[in-house]
């Protein structure tokens, strides 16, 4: 029989005369090695594990814990191929409700073209503003303004100008104004054409709203009404038209998100009745107003000019609007899913402080119940909440006095970190925050 080779270590080679490492790998015998059994813990010698009668083995090993799969996304089901998502499109039909764009000769713009790019390559070119393409079709229909306005595939150009001023702030295309800036009724200059014998007519509607009622049966959506103005004739003053839906500051609601607030311009020719129209009393749901039915009243003297909308949110002043129409301010709140939570043990195997790992099985309404009442006893003694500069100003000390989970605690109270964020924030924006303990 042959002697057993010792295997030599594959640095045997690069061995450093007076290094302390060996120079092959050693040995070591264990013929006495115990056997290793899996423990799980003292709940495997519990009465209660041998109720059963294949629960013999139960003693070493358990069940593994089912947990409901998340997120699962069945791709046949949902996911459509490049010529289905091409047809979706070629289905709805697009309708041109307003005036026909100008067009620019081609031989006009390609001897214009070449003197531009001369004097744009010396820095010599100018830009009129006023004068460039408003591509609006585009933006307005990601914004779905146009389909909320009228029904969808509905359109028209900008081929009016006009111009609605908050102070500083403009309503453009999408741009956020606040609501403090739209207290008061903003200041319109429309473009009246060179032969100056016609009319326009302005309407400010809330797309987002309108909580009362829901499509019509004619199609469209009603939006709210905030100011309705009519028979403005060229060369004069918004003012100076006839007041229909007199104006009323855009309201959105606490935690509804965005709200799109939307301009739009009509033209006509001759003087129109819209005592239909008229705002019959100031209560709040008289307000309710269709665009694509104002429009279908006068489909045939009346064509849309131009658009211009913005987006605001919610601050106090929306409150105090709705306090003043005899109207309680409606909150929103986002309802989450209930967290998945593992089965309860005396011994996780996941290494957490026991004030986390106990918040998960305690009802999220009396861990909010907690925050609440500590910012409650600091409003009464101290007079207000203040965040302090510092998390831990005494960290060394706290440090070596403090568990290390009361220190954590002491920090994440002082920084307003997971549901202490109560104590600070107290919420201002609910959609954005979670009604249950973090995880983290």
């Amino acid at each position: 029989m042959s002697a057993i080779r010792r295997i030599r270590s594959v640095f045997g080679d690069n061995y450093v005369p007076g290094s302390r490492r060996a120079k092959r790998t050693p040995r070591v015998n264990r013929p006495d090695r115990p056997k290793m059994i899996a423990w799980a813990g003292p709940a495997a010698f519990y009465q209660t594990r041998w109720s059963e009668r294949n629960a013999w083995y139960k003693a070493r090993i358990e069940y593994p814990e089912l947990l409901p799969k998340m997120y699962v996304i069945e791709p046949t089901n949902y996911y459509k191929t490049l010529e289905e998502r091409l047809n979706e499109n070629k289905n709805i039909s697009s309708l041109d409700i307003g005036f026909s764009k100008l067009k620019i000769e081609a031989s006009e713009h390609k001897n214009k073209s070449e003197e531009l790019e001369k004097a744009a390559r010396k820095n010599e070119l100018l830009i009129d503003l006023k004068q460039v393409e408003d591509d609006n079709i585009s933006i307005g229909q990601h914004f779905n303004v146009y389909s909320d306005l009228f029904v969808p595939g509905a359109y028209f150009h900008n081929v009016q100008s006009f111009k609605v001023s908050y102070g500083s702030s403009d309503a453009r295309t999408g741009n956020v104004i606040t609501v403090q800036d739209m207290l008061e009724a903003p200041v319109v200059k429309i473009e009246s054409p060179k032969d100056g014998k016609g009319y326009n007519s302005l309407v400010m509607v809330n797309l987002d709203g309108n909580m009362l009622e829901g499509e019509l049966t004619e199609g469209g959506y009603q939006q709210m009404a905030h100011w309705v103005i009519g028979n403005v004739a060229d060369g004069s003053a918004v003012s100076d038209g006839d007041v229909v839906v007199p104006y009323l500051p855009p309201t959105p609601y606490h935690g509804s998100g965005y709200h799109r607030i939307a301009f739009v311009l009509f033209r006509h020719q001759e003087k129109l009745d819209f005592s239909s129209f008229t705002l019959q009393s100031s209560r709040f749901e008289e307000r309710l107003f269709s665009t694509n039915r104002f429009l279908k009243t006068f489909e045939e003297k009346m064509t849309p000019s131009s658009l211009r909308f913005c987006q605001a949110e919610w601050d106090q002043n929306v409150d105090n609007i709705l306090h003043e129409q005899g109207l309680k301010s409606p909150r929103f709140w986002y309802q989450w899913n209930k967290p998945v939570v593992r089965k309860q043990k005396e011994f996780p195997l996941k290494v957490r402080t026991f004030d986390k790992y106990l918040d998960q099985y305690r009802p999220p309404e009396e861990v909010v119940n907690s925050v609440y009442r500590e910012w409650l006893e600091k409003r009464v003694h101290e007079g207000e909440v203040k965040k302090p500069q510092f998390p831990d100003i005494f960290y060394a000390d706290n440090r070596k006095k403090l568990q290390a989970w009361q220190h954590r605690q002491l920090i994440d109270r002082n920084l307003g970190k997971g549901p202490y964020a109560r104590l600070y924030h107290d919420f201002q924006n609910p959609a954005f925050q979670k009604d249950q303990v973090s995880s983290t």
